[in-house]
């Protein structure tokens, strides 16, 4: 062990061209080694696996890699862009073992917003032996390298041969076999790319690199122009509350039998139970389709029509409330830490200076049922179904009874929020329609499933596209009857609601009307 260590400490020679070609080979057979399985099984045969695009398809991407490690390894650059990629694939290596996840843009700008809770819960024992293998051991032979760099014009020309092979190389892979691979390609959704590395890293980042620039870059782009007016002023406070990854199918309300995870709304008279529909696994992306449309957020639009707007949240909105501000919850209840219900203050103090007019409130229940560690998003109080998951490693460390009493625990907790919600705008007095959906809902192992998120294009899983969608209201409402209500008609609900006319606004999408009067 000692004369390993030592090797490995130890400086070599190695010159440039070299390390462009066994470096990117070296990292790129020993990460894909690892879920060579989740890739193969997307190129079947009669009598297994269709070996020969597999292998050009892999080739393929290793001739690319190169090609782009190569453009970017120069004398200052080559070393930190080789431990950057080491770490980053490292990740993904290990979340696509552990968790069967996509890495591409959506999934690198997930972790970019990722906040130290579910960081935390996400490190893990099962973490060490990638860490030691596919970290450390590759980051300590790279800075031991003593990379020989010729003179500019020399090295150049050798980049460009390397690029020059590995470019016309992967074309020819993937032309000669363009039938398999592309049947592979589209029967797996993409996943073949998504779940290839460092391929998905990279593009990965460039996505969302570009998603985050182009507002910053396309100067030609105008804002948005919109009109707003009130139509038929009235006296109505609307209360939309986003809950996060609490599915519909653990819901009593729903007809979830396993545990009893509704008992207060089960008591609420007059509640509209409706089955909401998700298109998108990410919060990130899933907050856009209630609160934007055509670049205009929900809150911005009502305000624009004159109508007082509060954004109250546990978890930031991102910018979709950037119009008016929102509030983050503070002074919270359980010794300093903050849960769901922190916002149900905030909202009780608005209502206590409501006297007429129209008012609207947003409200982001972000702790939710988010996982992996589901404990971390409730209070003590409500762990009551047991035994439960307190371990990150869901997948190898629990029972599928403790994954799920864990995950009840939550919609437990989310049913004592709503519930609080509905009881506060009771006790207010003031009229009110109240609108609860989640902004995707979870997988639980089913079909090795686990959490939520998706690919592009791929659509969701039963389990997180099915969401809760819960209105209340004390006034007269009726309900649009439809099989399914998805999550951009409460754009329009909303708007419907308060009279708003917009060349944004389509009263066909609109699911709840205030009842004429007789």
């Amino acid at each position: 062990m000692t004369s390993m260590a030592t090797r490995l400490y130890r400086k070599y020679n190695i010159s440039h061209a070299a390390f462009c070609v066994v470096y990117p080979a070296t990292l790129y057979v020993g990460c894909n080694a690892i879920n060579i399985d989740k890739i193969a099984r997307w190129f079947p045969a009669r009598s297994g696996v269709d070996y020969l695009p597999l292998a050009a398809y892999l080739l393929a991407g290793l001739c690319l890699f190169t090609a782009f490690f190569t453009l970017l390894a120069h004398r200052w650059t080559i070393k930190p862009v080789a431990i950057v990629l080491t770490v980053a694939s490292a990740v993904a290596t290990y979340f696509i073992a552990k968790y069967n996840v996509a890495i591409d843009s959506s999934m690198v700008q997930n972790v970019w917003h990722t906040d130290r809770t579910e960081v935390g819960q996400l490190l893990s024992p099962q973490m060490i032996p990638y860490a030691v293998f596919l970290v450390f051991v590759p980051v300590l032979i790279v800075l031991r390298a003593d990379i020989g760099f010729p003179s500019s014009g020399r090295y150049l020309i050798a980049s460009l041969m390397i690029v020059g092979i590995s470019l016309p190389l992967a074309t020819a892979c993937l032309y000669l076999n363009r039938n398999p691979i592309q049947r592979a390609g589209n029967v797996s959704r993409k996943y073949i790319v998504y779940s290839l590395v460092p391929v998905n890293v990279v593009s990965g980042a460039i996505g969302a690199a570009g998603k985050a620039l182009a507002p910053y870059l396309s100067f030609h782009r105008a804002p948005p122009t919109f009109s707003a007016t009130v139509a038929s002023p009235g006296n109505l406070v609307v209360v939309l509350a986003i809950g996060e990854s609490s599915r519909q199918k653990n819901f009593g309300i729903y007809g979830y039998q396993r545990n009893d995870t509704t008992p207060t709304l089960r008591q609420v008279n007059g509640l509209h139970v409706l089955n909401g529909v998700a298109r998108i696994g990410s919060t990130l992306y899933a907050l856009p389709e209630i609160l934007r449309k055509n670049r205009v957020t929900l809150p911005e639009i009502v305000s624009k029509a004159g109508i007082p707007t509060a954004c109250y949240v546990n978890y930031t909105l991102y910018d979709n409330c950037a119009s008016v501000g929102e509030t983050p919850v503070d002074h919270c209840g359980h010794g300093g830490h903050c849960y769901d219900e922190d916002v149900i203050p905030m909202l009780a103090n608005r209502l206590q200076t409501y006297r007429s007019g129209y008012s609207f409130v947003v409200l982001h229940l972000g702790g939710g049922s988010h996982g992996p560690v589901y404990r971390d998003r409730i209070p003590p109080e409500y762990q009551r179904f047991e035994p439960t998951c307190n371990d990150a490693d869901i997948a190898d460390k629990c029972s599928l009874a403790q994954i799920y009493n864990s995950y009840d625990n939550t919609i437990l907790y989310v049913d004592h929020v709503v519930g609080e919600i509905i009881h506060t705008l009771d006790r207010s007095g003031a009229p009110y329609v109240f609108l609860y959906l989640s902004d995707h809902g979870e997988s639980l192992m089913e079909n090795g499933v686990m959490f939520h998120g998706m690919p592009p294009g791929v659509s969701l899983p039963e389990e997180q596209a099915h969401i809760p969608l819960i209105v209340k209201a004390s006034v007269p409402i009726d309900i649009v009857d439809r099989v399914e209500y998805h999550q951009p008609d409460v754009f329009d609900t909303v708007l419907d609601l308060f009279s708003i006319r917009s060349d944004l606004f389509d009263r066909a999408d609109s699911f709840v009307k205030i009842a004429p009067q007789p």
